[in-house]
């Protein structure tokens, strides 16, 4: 359980969005801990590990001790990681993937001029609007994105709890595109709940009704919305796939954060430490 002085600090130093307990909270179930500036979820012998310190730099060898401390307390079964360093490749993981966090920064921001065209073109057909409602609209759009796209299981766990971590959160915001006849044509979510940080979350583009600029104009809105609000930086995610990563450097995003996960199952009839130590680069 996190004390109103954890929260708080978390809020001053969060860069990521798993740094957000609301966020995490509201797709896992689980409970979120503070423990030497390391965030960690936990529910059921199940851990989620989030190896990014707050306020600090990162180092693998401190990183991988607090892991130590805290499997030896909580002993679960099931263990799922993230960290910005490489992580050898073992048979014991079940899941294992591999990317970049993208970064947008707002200091003397300027759109070039074919994102302005993109987005003057979107403007002719929809307007937008914010709020923190998702309908059924969002739902079918959601819906309409997994049967296109292929998506593993994990991520479409995680797409179909946007409404609860929507309604749950306190900072996150949804962006509407609509036509004229009122129709969705996209709508995208954005976390404002960092002080130097906003984070791009989701974007969903309808086929249906799909508007040419759409995803850009949606974009454009966050970082108005983030400006305004003070914000430093956008985290616009991870790179995915060559579409979504082309996309986010059309906007001047660049990858600052390794990101490696994995996730595996421990028998503790073997050695909790040697199992640590084959997760790591030597």
């Amino acid at each position: 359980m996190l004390s109103l002085e954890e929260k708080e600090y978390i809020k001053t130093y969060a860069y990521i969005p798993e740094h957000l307990p609301d966020y995490v909270v509201s797709i896992s179930q689980s409970e979120p801990f503070l423990f030497d500036e390391y965030i960690f979820y936990f529910k059921n012998s199940h851990l989620i590990f989030i190896g990014y310190p707050l306020g600090k730099i990162h180092h693998k060898e401190q990183t991988q001790k607090i892991l130590d401390l805290i499997i030896e307390q909580f002993r679960p079964k099931s263990v799922a990681v993230i960290v910005p360093f490489s992580l050898m490749s073992q048979e014991k993981f079940l899941q294992k993937s591999s990317d970049f966090y993208y970064q947008l920064d707002l200091s003397n921001f300027m759109l070039n001029s074919s994102l302005k065209n993109s987005i003057k073109r979107a403007l002719k057909e929809v307007n937008t609007e914010q709020n923190k409602v998702i309908t059924e609209e969002h739902i079918e759009l959601i819906d309409e994105f997994i049967k296109i796209h292929e998506i593993d299981e994990y991520t479409q766990f995680i797409f179909k709890k946007i409404p609860d971590y929507v309604h749950s959160s306190k900072t996150a915001m949804v962006f509407n595109a609509r036509d004229k006849k009122g129709s969705l044509s996209g709508f995208s979510v954005a976390d404002y709940g960092a002080n130097n940080y906003a984070f791009y979350m989701f974007n969903f583009p309808s086929r249906k009704y799909y508007v040419p600029g759409v995803s850009d104009l949606l974009l454009y809105e966050i970082v108005k919305a983030s400006i305004d609000k003070g914000k430093s930086y956008i985290n616009l995610g991870l790179g995915i796939n060559k579409g979504i990563e082309f996309f986010k450097k059309k906007w001047s995003g660049k990858p600052f954060l390794q990101y490696e996960f994995c996730f595996y199952k421990i028998s503790y009839k073997t050695s909790i430490l040697k199992i640590l130590k084959k997760l790591f680069i030597q």
